[in-house]
């Protein structure tokens, strides 16, 4: 019985129309109202379709999601998550189970300006800084290993220009500093 649990959770999330029938079915045939999926809802189904998440991932996405909405509207940039979340169903491509979307950048830099970010660590975020100050991307793209210091860290470079990661603005460079040194404090 146990066994049979394990091999549930592992298997691809059911896709939307079907869960809604398999809920219905469930409920011994009565009409289940499914509702419509909130934005966060639609973009952790475009994620998960496209990567084959299972359920147990998926209801991480989904909570992922509560607590972004929640720090975007504390935050007061829920427009600019919810533009973020327009664009992603727009912009959306899937190949090989990878899922990504350019042409998003304006609306994620109006977001990554509240310090949040949707689908993208913070290791992801700091390559990408790294890289366009011409410093490469050193930090791995595994969401499990930036955790702990090495995401605080990777905060500290996504939040710094290219003048301060370069040591052409003094200030901001000892800023930067004092960010990282922080991070190392922690336990």
């Amino acid at each position: 019985m146990r066994e049979q649990a394990r091999v549930r959770v592992a298997m691809p999330r059911p896709s939307r129309p079907r869960q809604a029938l398999l809920s219905a079915a469930l409920a011994g045939g009565a009409l289940v109202a499914a509702g419509c999926p909130s934005p966060d809802e639609r973009a952790c189904d475009v994620v998960c379709d496209c990567t084959g998440c299972s359920e147990a991932r998926y209801l991480e996405c989904l909570d992922e999601a509560e607590a972004t909405r929640k720090a975007a509207m504390e935050a007061s940039c829920a427009g600019a998550l919810d533009e973020l979340l327009v664009c992603l169903e727009e912009e959306r491509e899937c190949k090989d189970d990878t899922f990504s979307f350019d042409g998003c950048e304006d609306q994620e830099a109006r977001l990554n300006e509240c310090g949040i970010s949707v689908f993208r660590t913070a290791c992801e975020l700091a390559n990408d800084r790294l890289t366009e100050c011409g410093q490469g991307a050193p930090l791995g793209t595994d969401p499990a290993s930036c955790i702990g210091q090495i995401e605080c860290s990777a905060r500290c470079i996504a939040e710094t220009s290219c003048a301060g990661l370069n040591g052409l603005d003094p200030e901001e460079n000892a800023r930067f500093g004092e960010c990282t040194n922080l991070c190392f404090q922690m336990r």
